[in-house]
């Protein structure tokens, strides 16, 4: 009876060690920027959205990623700089998913 016991426990921790070793790796996977892409935008990207970004998403600063979705969802209405510089990110993510 005590070594089912052990055996339990024994499977019963390697469980948990195992599901806390996922749930690590997991969240580095999503902490890490899915591509170059993802990186924080050049100084001439900010340039060239900076004014849009105040005017449409000023509620999303300092959180990028959201300013990002934010421009993305209003690019009818950016001016011509940023929508150049968001479709070329969009058009290299597209690029780099495929490969």
């Amino acid at each position: 009876m005590i070594q089912k016991q052990r055996t339990k426990l024994a499977s019963d921790l390697g469980l948990r060690y195992g599901a806390i070793a996922l749930g690590l790796a997991m969240t580095t996977v999503m902490l890490a920027p899915a591509n170059a892409l993802d990186q924080a935008p050049t100084a001439e990207e900010k340039e060239a959205c900076m004014e849009d970004v105040l005017r449409l998403c000023s509620s999303h600063i300092p959180d990028r990623f959201a300013i990002t979705v934010c421009l993305r969802s209003k690019q009818d209405r950016l001016s011509q700089q940023c929508r150049y510089v968001i479709s070329g990110r969009d058009i290299g993510n597209q690029s780099s998913r495929s490969k």
